[in-house]
């Protein structure tokens, strides 16, 4: 058993008794030490909070405080895959308990059913935010779920051939080439449109060609834009081709709509804006969801619910289909692992913000971009590229400031600049040369995002 006293504080690795005895060492009593601090250490009267706040508004109330010490809290215009989001307290306080931190994989059920609990929670999530019938309990990253969704499509149609869609992100369709290429799996790219979204005629022009076994989209797509899934399923399954559905901005889910309702037959993404910071760039967590028919294509593992001999309610490992488990001419994917800890994470983070306050999350997201893109445009030096198209926290700017001097200018900004994209990647507006990739979540608070404003002016 762990003593309760020495983890009233976890930053202290030292009892009650043991400070006691330290303190008996030099001949002190714990009053001595409180006396040699200055009378102005201490905030005469507390700290006088405001009543009603919620963790997020106290938090930036404290950093404003707090500011006069060190540097404010940063947001970030950079998206393209990786999100900054506020990740609540109890988030990393229940993930990282020592029960969590140190399971292995949970073979044995009768000594993992924690593990194998919030498992079973953080499937479940995924089921309902997709709109699915089946998640698996995660993989390495949106990446890696992306392109072992394309594997199983292959699995299950036969067809040596997939269509992408160009507006999937670059990394993501790298990772695809990069797994079916030792298939002899054809990766085929379905052009943009001119408005930032798949073109429904290339898309229709490439599934006529010859057969293929799916059709990846992703929405948001790699611009920001968000694609008409439900159209885009309608022409897929009239070709029998499998369409999978991918994010890499897991607050989407909160919002958009995905899974059977837009005719999905597999839905993955990436699920680091689900309370994991960006650790500069990892471990992050893949979501991987199908329809019940394609259990046995499922790559990962899938944790189940039963009972044991004694009725009461148990978790079990159901299955898990990898080549360490099965003979390797069955297995279904050879992923050695999940990201466990990092699922035990999502979970506690949607069990925090609950439904309502996920969905109000994603409305946040939706209005911060748009508060943004008015006051960018209203500076004189951007303009939206795609006008017309719907966007979440992401959207292409068209600048007449060059890459250089919008690093320059921020740098005195507690913010990280937004992505330059390439020459070629959209179309270019006359005047102004250069495009970014501009996001904004709930972090872009509105001080941060006047000195944002004041210094591209």
């Amino acid at each position: 058993m762990q003593s309760t006293e020495r983890n009233r504080f976890s930053f202290i690795p030292a009892t009650g008794d043991e400070q006691q005895a330290m303190l008996q060492k030099i001949g002190l009593q714990f009053d001595d030490i409180v006396k040699c601090f200055a009378g102005n250490s201490c905030v005469e009267g507390g700290l006088q909070l405001p009543d009603g706040l919620t963790e997020d508004q106290m938090v930036e109330y404290w950093d404003t405080m707090m500011s006069r010490n060190s540097g404010p809290r940063k947001a970030s215009l950079l998206g393209a895959g990786a999100y900054m989001h506020f990740i609540p307290a109890v988030v990393p306080h229940l993930a990282s308990l020592p029960g969590f931190v140190t399971a292995y994989t949970p073979y044995q059920p009768e000594i993992s059913q924690g593990t194998l609990q919030s498992l079973f929670e953080f499937q479940s999530f995924m089921v309902e935010l997709t709109d699915m019938e089946l998640a698996n309990c995660s993989m390495y990253d949106g990446a890696s779920s992306t392109a072992e969704a394309m594997l199983m499509a292959h699995r299950v149609k036969k067809a040596d051939r997939v269509l992408v869609a160009a507006t999937v992100n670059p990394n993501y369709l790298a990772t695809v080439r990069t797994y079916l290429k030792p298939h002899g799996i054809a990766v085929d790219v379905v052009r943009m449109d001119g408005d930032g979204r798949v073109s429904m005629e290339d898309l229709e022009l490439k599934l006529s060609a010859s057969a293929c076994s799916a059709v990846l989209v992703q929405s948001p797509n790699y611009l920001g834009i968000i694609e008409d899934l439900g159209a885009i399923g309608t022409a897929v399954h009239g070709h029998d081709a499998l369409f999978v559905e991918s994010f890499t901005e897991a607050m989407a889910l909160g919002l958009l709509k995905y899974g059977v309702g837009t005719g999905a037959d597999i839905v993955v993404g990436e699920g680091q804006s689900l309370g994991l910071s960006m650790s500069f760039g990892g471990p992050h967590l893949g979501v991987f969801a199908t329809l019940k028919k394609y259990n046995r294509d499922f790559p990962g593992r899938i944790v189940g619910e039963s009972i044991d001999t004694k009725g009461r309610q148990a978790f079990v490992m159901t299955l898990r289909a990898r080549e360490q488990d099965i003979r390797r001419e069955k297995a279904t994917s050879n992923i050695c692992s999940n990201h466990a800890l990092n699922a035990l994470t999502a979970a506690v983070y949607l069990g925090s913000v609950g439904e309502s306050g996920f969905r109000a999350l994603a409305c946040e997201n939706v209005a911060k971009l748009q508060k943004l893109i008015s006051g960018l445009e209203a500076t004189g030096h951007f303009t939206r590229v795609f006008k017309q198209s719907p966007v979440f926290n992401e959207a292409v700017l068209a600048s007449s400031i060059a890459p250089e001097d919008m690093r320059s200018r921020l740098a005195g900004v507690p913010v990280f600049p937004p992505l330059a994209l390439a020459r070629g990647v959209v179309p270019e507006v006359q005047g102004m040369p250069h495009t970014y990739l501009v996001c904004a979540t709930e972090m872009l608070k509105d001080s941060i995002l006047g000195q944002v404003l004041g210094a591209l002016s």
